[in-house]
């Protein structure tokens, strides 16, 4: 201010020497001059706010209910100059809670009854907003000023803005709540047992495998087997809620015989696995099985200790089967299948333990013969043929993709499906041949439905041995560049295996198809435990929801919420669904309802030969345009 008093001194006496004249000029230049400087004043105290209410709002972008009304709060009062804000929150479940912070920094909460629906009129040291989405009520926001400044028209304005920001934070905060419930419900019935809350089979099977990996070589591995006997006399004389009651009552009695770090899981049924982890050898070569026996036979007389289930007193007595991972066991599926063997070795024998006998075991030595055969197989080139089953849109009827299934020709032991020959390839030296083998065959016909206009998707299955190879990206891209097939109409169908496994090739690999344009989808989701967090290592297009929900979902609550859940997550991740195994049409209309747009199985059709597929999906693409969906394959609803 003085250096302008002096200015303005100055400029006037160098008028009164020019001109006196000219100061009759100077009352409009310092009227100009003060109007600038006022208004250049103005436009900083603007800028100054609505970087203040910029930044306000930008803080409310918190994924947590309480961290969205603290950002509020403080905003309220910083923005506001409010002596008191009060936040009503309005939770999923009907209840109501209140926070409310002060110029002291006070931030408390309670819960309250929910506030009347009609907003109230602003007091003169009040102002009151209802925080709204849509029709959604997601809450109330109360600012309290200080007598000595109430709230003016602009801030009433700011006040509105600032609570629709509010709102749709405090939304989506709530949305990102519900989430995590569902996602850490289905991780938890994914992995568990939802009777007993033991282990699930797949989960047994993926920490089993998890188990023999890490082993120690001077602590092996064991695995017991146990099956209720007489349990199905129990669940027909006295009802299925005593056979559950039985169920859970030796699910604790065993949980409370396990040592730390041993597997206890429910394979289904009355059957149960234990997985011994640490199994001492002190002793020679036979001490880990004669370890392994006296376990089982205690465990088996623990058991049979009298009890009362549905009032009636039993004892339960239990056949196990016994067997000592050797140096040669990759996997807990085959354990099971061995230990399967004694338990029935037990059974059979009239005692309740008994140990692996290979010599009882035939599959050994006919695995290997099955491995020669496929050998010709491949070499021969008339004997494995692919059917082809196509999945289809629940709304138009178009088809989505087809999906390429192996089938074998055997010429001495007839048809065998996949589940007869896959599992020795995948742990023999012919996989790589018969990956590439399947992969060839199913590009071929992609590549004739392509010359016919037909710009359909077609999925092979892979599995995890095949993805530690690092070349396979580079043989895939080879493969379908002499095809002249484009990426994106290969889907390679994950097991769970893969899904389940933490390597870092296999991560790399996918991440290397999947950047060449070929699709990913996880085969069998919602078996496997790790399934959500395989979804955040690796970006995939597609999940495909096991058959075994989609068959139960009328009779199981619980599988109904995993394909319900399965469905939520896939539309939040962006991501297609495709139910498997539908083979009514009330599971085909229970999925529609609950928002699946795509679905196969053998109520559209039964897989089928390459060379009929092309004329079927002519078919469907041709009445999909006419907007009719035959909901059979024969046109029948």
């Amino acid at each position: 201010m003085f250096v302008g008093n002096v200015g303005v001194g100055l400029v006037v006496v160098a008028l009164l020497e020019i001109d006196a004249r000219w100061l009759l000029l100077l009352p409009p230049a310092l009227w100009l001059l003060q109007q600038t400087y006022r208004h250049r004043l103005r436009a900083e105290e603007e800028r100054r706010a609505w970087r203040a209410f910029a930044d306000a709002t930008a803080a409310l972008n918190q994924l947590d209910e309480r961290g969205v009304v603290a950002a509020a709060v403080a905003g309220a009062l910083n923005l506001f100059g409010a002596e008191l804000v009060d936040v009503d929150v309005a939770r999923g479940d009907g209840r109501w809670r209140r926070y409310r912070g002060d110029s002291g920094g006070q931030l408390v909460d309670r819960e309250i009854a929910a506030p009347a629906r009609s907003e109230p009129g602003p007091g003169p040291q009040e102002l009151v907003r209802l925080l709204t989405v849509g029709a959604t009520r997601v809450g109330e926001l109360r600012v309290r000023f200080p007598r000595s400044a109430p709230p003016c028209d602009r801030e009433r304005d700011a006040l509105a803005a600032f609570s629709d920001a509010l709102a749709a934070a405090l939304h989506d905060a709530a949305t990102h709540r519900e989430l995590r419930l569902v996602t850490a419900r289905s991780s938890y019935e994914a992995v568990h047992d939802p009777l007993t809350g033991l282990l699930n089979r797949a989960a047994m099977l993926s920490k089993g495998d998890q188990a023999l990996r890490q082993r120690a070589h001077d602590h092996p591995v064991a695995l017991l087997l146990l099956d209720i006997d007489q349990f199905k006399e129990v669940n027909d004389t006295l009802g299925h809620a005593a056979g559950d009651q039985l169920l859970r009552l030796t699910a604790n009695r065993l949980g409370a015989l396990t040592r730390p770090g041993d597997l206890l899981g429910r394979l289904g049924g009355d059957e149960f696995a234990l997985l011994l982890t640490t199994v001492p050898v002190v002793g020679g070569r036979t001490a880990p099985m004669a370890y392994t026996l006296r376990q089982a036979r205690e465990i088996a007389e623990r058991l049979a200790a009298p009890t009362e289930v549905a009032g009636v007193r039993m004892s339960v007595e239990v056949s196990v089967g016994v067997v000592v991972a050797d140096a040669g066991t990759a996997d807990l599926t085959e354990l099971l299948r061995r230990a399967d063997i004694a338990m029935y070795q037990a059974k059979e024998g009239g005692g309740s333990v008994a140990a692996y006998d290979s010599s009882r075991d035939a599959a050994s030595t006919d695995q290997l013969a099955l491995l020669a055969e496929l050998r010709e197989a491949l070499a021969t080139d008339d004997q494995l043929v692919l059917a082809l089953q196509p999945a289809v849109d629940l709304s138009t009827g178009a088809p989505t993709g087809v999906e390429a299934l192996i089938r074998w020709r055997h010429p001495r032991r007839g048809w065998l499906g996949p589940g007869d020959f896959i599992r020795p390839v995948e742990n023999s030296e012919q996989l790589g041949t018969f990956t590439r083998y399947v992969l060839d065959k199913a590009l071929a016909v992609a590549a004739e439905w392509g010359r016919e206009g037909l710009d359909v998707p077609i999925s092979v299955n892979v599995s995890a041995r095949s993805l530690l190879d690092s070349k396979l990206p580079a043989e895939i891209g080879e493969a379908l560049r002499r095809h002249q097939v484009p990426p994106h109409r290969l889907v390679l169908e994950i097991t769970e295996t893969v899904v389940m496994s933490e390597l870092e090739v296999i991560d790399e690999v996918l991440a290397t198809l999947r950047s060449m344009g070929v699709q990913l989808a996880v085969d069998d989701f919602g078996t496997g435990f790790s399934s959500l967090t395989f979804l955040t290592r690796v970006a995939v297009d597609e999940l495909k929801v096991d058959r075994s929900f989609v068959i139960r979902m009328a009779e199981s609550p619980e599988a109904a919420a995993i394909v319900r859940t399965t469905l939520g997550l896939a539309h939040e991740l962006g991501l297609r669904v495709v139910a498997e195994g539908v083979e009514t049409a009330e599971q085909r209309l229970a999925l529609a309802d609950l928002g699946c747009t795509a679905a196969q199985g053998y109520h559209f059709f039964k897989p089928m030969p390459a060379d009929k597929v092309g004329a079927v999906l002519g078919s469907l693409l041709d009445t999909a345009q006419g907007n009719v969906f035959p909901l059979r394959a024969d046109g029948a609803s």
